[in-house]
């Protein structure tokens, strides 16, 4: 696990897939928040004061869990309560930076371009987008969410590679992270911004506007 302190108040700690073997945990176990869960994300802040001197002021902790692409965990606390998730949320978008190449086949001048616009883009929480290699892929995914969650969803291809945005809309927290968490066994976690939204609105080919988790779980059990 990689630690790294933010400011007094806020701490980040990246978890490896193999932290997650070590801990015998499953992605589920933190996102349904189970007795194994609670108490690997106890021991995260506890161990906060040994690996950066990182102190807890007061019973308010503020936590902010993001799948990797690597099936690790991004996982950031704060004791400033929402307050604190400002500056959660930009070292988020640094983490979640270094997998959202796999949305464009831009040449090395606009990737360029991309970084130094970076700082003003607004990056989405209530929206999550993931990449598969195969249609096939995508629509096993869908089987892994319950028949009674709706999801509203969308679907995008651009070269080879297909994007399914999904949003929180009506789901809790929980579910939204459940899901998203099963995604990650099948493809990869990509950062979301209303700049790459366009982009794929005007380069990438729509297949199903709506409701496409359920109607690609149709299509595969069909």
């Amino acid at each position: 696990m990689k630690y790294k302190k933010i400011n007094d108040a806020t701490v980040q700690c990246i978890i490896s897939e193999e932290d997650m073997l070590e801990y015998g945990l499953t992605l589920s176990d933190i996102f349904e928040r189970n007795e194994k869960g609670e108490g690997f994300l106890r021991d995260i802040i506890e161990r906060a004061y040994d690996e950066v001197g990182y102190t807890v002021n007061g019973d308010n902790i503020a936590m902010q869990i993001t799948p990797l692409k690597d099936k690790g965990l991004a996982v950031t606390f704060t004791s400033e309560g929402p307050s604190g998730f400002r500056d959660i949320l930009q070292h988020l978008k640094e983490v979640l930076q270094g997998v959202s190449d796999e949305l464009t086949r831009q040449d090395e001048e606009e990737r360029q371009q991309s970084v130094e616009q970076e700082q003003g883009e607004k990056y989405d929480d209530n929206r999550r987008m993931f990449a598969f290699d195969s249609l096939r892929e995508a629509m096993q995914y869908t089987t892994s969410i319950p028949t009674n969650v709706s999801v509203k969803s969308h679907l995008y291809k651009d070269g080879e590679k297909y994007y399914l945005v999904v949003e929180k809309n009506r789901l809790s927290y929980k579910m939204f992270n459940k899901i998203s968490a099963q995604a990650v066994e099948f493809g990869s976690l990509l950062a979301v911004s209303e700049e790459r939204m366009l982009y794929l609105k005007e380069h990438a080919e729509c297949l199903i506007a709506d409701r496409a988790v359920s109607k690609l779980r149709r299509i595969y059990l069909a």
